[in-house]
């Protein structure tokens, strides 16, 4: 199955935007918001991006069912 880059709002910590990407790349999702943090401390283009994301990508209804299995929770 194909997965699609949406934001998760029941997993959000702000906007879900690293849940969503989490889930889109097959990853845990503390690695998402740890690159993400590093990319606001060292360079600060991750602030723009995220708000970016979080203005333009689409939200899930709910939480996709596999989210557990595949973000790590």
């Amino acid at each position: 199955m194909k997965r699609k880059l949406r934001k998760v709002p029941e997993r959000k910590w702000i906007g879900g935007v690293c849940a969503g990407g989490a889930y889109w790349l097959g990853v845990p999702a503390w690695l998402v918001r740890l690159v993400l943090t590093l990319s606001v401390l060292c360079f600060g283009a991750g602030v723009l991006l995220y708000v970016l994301l979080w203005i333009f990508m689409p939200a899930w209804e709910s939480t996709p069912p596999d989210y557990d299995a595949v973000a790590g929770g």
